[in-house]
């Protein structure tokens, strides 16, 4: 009589790096070894869920055979992800900007005691560059699927796919706009990357510092925008 094998969700932690696809040489390969010499690293668990090795349980799964695991039990998971990760895959900096950035998009309640995980963190534990970080931002927020795998897996720089995403997101702001706003919205973009370029090419603590002072005088600006516009719609509805 079969055994029904035991179902673990994946720890949001852990999906800041990609998985093998099920029909890739690796995957393969991992289901084959397993399969001749079982399972020679255990499946680490955190809150229950897997923390590290969700290819070796795919692959125990699809044999199967039930997982052998073990649990975490220390303050750092974050730490721990990265350290086992960083020395089994080999990442050039791309695929790194794509972990980094995902890093540092973790909900609060899943980045635990790794500082909130704010961008200039994620940046040194990843040891690559803010502002490439910032572009691998733009390519998980523009959702392109191919696009992602691409950078993943080491096939297209993040720089690369970062103008590729672009390129989709300005498709989607010409439509019902005139050739005025396009060209506002293009002007607007250009002097954006040249920004976050620059901030990339700054020390960490100028970068922070530069960025907090940019924001302070954008949200400055806007409040002086706002306050001439209700002045202007007053003087309309007076005038009516």
């Amino acid at each position: 009589m079969s055994t029904e094998l035991k179902v673990y969700e994946f720890h949001p932690i852990a999906d800041i790096f990609p998985m093998l696809d099920e029909n890739s040489v690796g995957f393969k390969a991992l289901v084959e070894d397993i399969k001749e010499r079982k399972q020679q690293e255990p499946v680490w668990l955190f809150e229950e869920k897997i923390l590290d090795g969700r290819n070796r349980y795919r692959a125990c799964q699809q044999l199967g055979i039930e997982v052998e695991v073990r649990h975490y039990h220390k303050q750092d998971p974050i730490g721990f992800v990265l350290s086992v990760n960083l020395h089994r895959r080999h990442l050039n900096e791309s695929q790194r900007a794509m972990v980094a950035a995902k890093l540092a998009d973790l909900d609060v309640g899943a980045n635990q005691t790794t500082e909130g995980t704010p961008i200039g963190v994620a940046a040194k534990l990843l040891n690559v560059g803010r502002g490439s970080i910032d572009r691998a931002k733009v390519i998980l927020k523009a959702g392109d699927p191919n696009l992602i795998a691409a950078v993943e897996q080491g096939t297209m720089s993040v720089n690369a796919a970062h103008q590729e995403a672009k390129k989709s997101k300005g498709k989607g702001k010409g439509k019902g706009k005139g050739k005025g706003q396009r060209n506002q919205s293009d002007s607007y973009d250009a002097v954006e990357d040249k920004l976050i370029a620059k901030l990339g090419e700054m020390s960490l603590d100028d970068a922070d510092a530069a960025a907090a002072d940019t924001m302070k005088r954008l949200k400055q600006t806007i409040a002086v925008m706002k306050k001439a516009a209700d002045k202007a719609n007053e003087e309309a509805a007076e005038a009516a």
